[in-house]
């Protein structure tokens, strides 16, 4: 009677484990059907703004905010994070006047994979149309000058990495065979050129080249020299929607911005929004 009872309570505990896990398994399944429908919703709000742009701008503002509010409701209540959810916020933000959100989803969407050039192609646009102009350092420019290969596309990079390779292999194997200056030379450049994309490659597979860690949301804000209001303005006209930078630290309620220019100020956190949403800076 005793082992009939116990075998009884096992058969019990793995239905009752099979059916919670069943369950789990078919909730999961509901929710991303349901995440599926609200994208192909927002998707197809997007594109009928697009379409009613030019004859009706008020009805495509309205359905640029439909599509908005669902993207974002994807991203705060069912914490989807992905490349295409934020590429597609960011060019409903865009598009609906909102270039401060706009910089902040495409950054998002770089942050998740730094590979996507489409992305990039629109995030460099947008940095064209900002109202703050922050030039390179003379150190920038000869920097950006000095590398100038590390911006070409990735697909490029990958091709002269993969044919300087080849060529390097291939001049190893002469070497079997006979020795001579230019042969160790054209060795020693394809090696170079190897080690140098390779970083190239590696440096934009992890995002490193990217050192934006917030963006200025509000339509304007005024940066100052210290870290509250009584402090003097950091510049003759203040920050506008878009600016982005680097974080160096928190104080109470103001970031220590390092901008793209090099330049430093500290702005209010609730101007701004961080690009990482699950950073939590102290």
């Amino acid at each position: 009677m005793i082992n009939y009872q116990i075998q009884l309570g096992l058969l019990i505990a793995v239905f009752v484990f099979w059916a919670s896990n069943l369950s789990g398994y078919a909730s999961l399944e509901t929710d991303k059907q349901d995440c599926h429908a609200i994208f192909t919703e927002a998707n197809a709000q997007f594109e009928q703004a697009n379409t009613k742009a030019l004859t009706n701008p008020a009805d495509a503002q309205e359905l640029y905010q439909e599509s908005i509010l669902k993207y974002q409701s994807l991203i705060d209540h069912q914490h989807v994070q992905a490349v295409g959810l934020h590429a597609n916020l960011g060019n409903a933000y865009f598009l609906s006047g909102d270039h401060g959100r706009a910089v902040l989803n495409y950054q998002r969407a770089l942050a998740i994979d730094p590979l996507d050039e489409g992305v990039s192609h629109n995030l460099e646009y947008l940095r064209s149309l900002t109202v703050d102009e922050l030039p390179a350092t003379r150190s920038q420019q000869v920097g950006h000058i000095l590398s100038f290969w590390h911006r070409w596309a990735f697909a490029t990079r990958v091709s002269i990495l993969a044919l300087a390779n080849i060529s390097l292999w291939a001049l190893l194997a002469c070497l079997l065979y006979k020795r001579s200056r230019w042969l160790d030379g054209s060795i020693a450049g394809m090696a170079l050129v190897t080690m140098i994309f390779s970083l190239s490659l590696w440096v934009s597979y992890k995002g490193w080249d990217n050192s934006v860690d917030a963006v200025v949301v509000e339509r304007e804000v005024v940066a100052r020299q210290g870290n509250g209001y009584i402090y003097d303005n950091a510049f003759t006209s203040p920050l506008h929607s878009g600016t982005e930078f680097a974080i160096l630290e928190r104080r109470d309620n103001w970031y220590h911005a390092e901008l793209l220019d090099g330049t430093t100020c500290w702005v209010p956190v609730q101007s701004v929004e961080v690009i990482d949403v699950q950073k939590n800076i102290n």
